[in-house]
């Protein structure tokens, strides 16, 4: 009986087993051995989120070093550190025992010991050296200008280039599942090769720069370099003088390839939305408003500095209503933009140092004598940090409007808070406050003026 009892166990024990992954048990161990680091009790692991990152995993110091134990899986990229503006990029998954030395101040620098992770380092070099060589080419071909030869040759030396960009795609394919989509969404191949029937360089760049890419591929899902490509897509696109309607209509084709449900596309709508923000495009909000819709609810403390960057800069779209300010006239009173309310006013960001706000200041000055009497205002901001040199512009150049400074140079506050980065800027509100157009100078400012009074 007990025979047959212990048989019945070791068949159900096989049964089981079969329906066990292989490497349930199996664990990948990370032991980091830190220098100088009384202060510091635990790291992290972290993963990206494209707007943000999320903590994973956390290790307390034992003996002198930090260890983590996770599942074995396949590869996957993370990100290795105490604080979040230093953090070490570290593939984990497949290796059972990983060592990392380095120092507490700073383990961006510390050194992995891991094959996979030195191959990793070996492919970026490859990736950069690729992108250099094609720069410095196309850079030969824009010099070359109209020596047909010179022209020629950057053109082939283009084609060797593109070469190497498929042979080392080729080689990934086989040798390293992670990797290859690595080199996949770096694999751009040059528009004088392979410009076939595009009427233009930018139309082939917003159609093909992803061709070589798989979106479906799970090994795309937590890789960082999807957020990093449609950073650079969106960042070419804004760098050319388009349309906002065909800059849309070419990052929406791009993102319509990825599953909106998809990891991938959280990576890739944030890369579009980091571009966006530092170029400072008008699709900006469009997109930082999509993502936040999309993601916030689940990713509320990760995403709310972004959420108050995109909600601001919004308030000051056109039909916004302006945010209102106080600042000092230069007779030190105080004087607040609604004050204005019920008239038509240019906010004038400028400064007496400032030689295209100078050669400026004539033209608004003739509309303002055209337009004063009939509700038209105008509000200079000055950022300048002196005083004296303030009053002496206005009094120079004539300027009979209101004027506010808090004399704090490219900090003035309301600077800041309006995102003006360059100057001469101007915002012109309409009677109830609201944004009718920003960066409006001399013929543009006219015919909009124009347009509101009659001539």
């Amino acid at each position: 009986m007990k025979k047959i009892f212990l048989t019945s166990l070791l068949g159900i024990s096989v049964f089981l087993m079969a329906f066990v992954p292989a490497d349930f048990a199996k664990k990948v161990k990370l032991s980091v051995e830190l220098r100088d680091c009384t202060t510091t009790d635990s790291l992290f692991l972290y993963q990206f989120e494209g707007f943000g990152f999320s903590k994973v995993h956390t290790a307390t110091k034992k003996g002198g070093l930090f260890e983590f134990k996770l599942p074995q899986s396949d590869a996957q990229f993370y990100y290795l550190g105490k604080e979040l503006s230093k953090l070490k990029p570290i593939v984990l998954g497949t290796e059972p025992d990983i060592k990392v030395k380095g120092t507490c101040d700073d383990l961006s620098k510390a050194i992995i010991g891991s094959k996979m992770n030195k191959d990793y380092d070996a492919l970026k070099e490859k990736i950069g050296q690729l992108k250099m060589e094609t720069a410095k080419k196309m850079q030969e071909l824009q010099n070359a200008k109209s020596d047909e030869g010179a022209k020629r040759m950057a053109i082939f030396e283009l084609s060797e280039i593109d070469d190497k960009r498929m042979d080392l795609l080729n080689e990934y394919k086989t040798k390293n599942p992670l990797f290859a989509e690595v080199v996949a969404v770096n694999t751009y191949l040059s528009f004088q090769n392979n410009g076939g029937d595009y009427y233009s360089e930018i139309d082939y760049f917003a159609n093909e720069f992803f061709q070589f890419v798989d979106f479906e591929n799970p090994y795309l899902s937590n890789n960082p370099w999807v957020y990093e490509a449609f950073k650079e897509y969106a960042n070419t696109l804004s760098s050319v003088s388009m349309e906002k309607e065909l800059h849309q209509s070419y990052i929406d084709d791009a993102l319509g390839k990825i599953a909106r449900n998809s990891h991938t596309y959280q990576l890739a709508l944030s890369g579009v939305v980091s571009a966006l923000d530092e170029r400072r495009h008008k699709n900006y909000v469009l997109y930082g408003r999509r993502l936040l819709k999309k993601y916030e609810k689940d990713n509320a403390t990760i995403i709310a500095p972004l959420k108050q960057r995109i909600n601001g800069v919004g308030g000051f779209e056109s039909g916004a209503v302006a945010p209102d300010f106080v600042q000092k006239t230069p007779d030190g009173e105080d004087l607040k933009l609604s004050d204005l309310r019920g008239k038509v006013v240019l906010v004038d960001f400028w400064a007496s140092w400032c030689g295209p706000c100078r050669r400026e200041n004539p033209h608004v000055k003739k509309l303002y004598e055209k337009y004063s009497h009939r509700g038209f205002e105008v509000l200079g901001v000055s950022l300048d940090r002196t005083e004296a040199s303030w009053k002496r512009a206005i009094e120079k150049d004539g300027l009979e409007w209101y004027h506010v400074s808090d004399l704090k140079g490219w900090k003035n506050e309301v600077a800041k808070m309006y995102s003006v980065s360059s100057i001469p800027h101007t915002i012109l509100l309409d009677k109830e406050g609201r944004i009718i157009a920003r960066k409006l100078r001399s013929a543009q400012l006219e015919e909009v003026l124009e347009q509101i009074f009659g001539d």
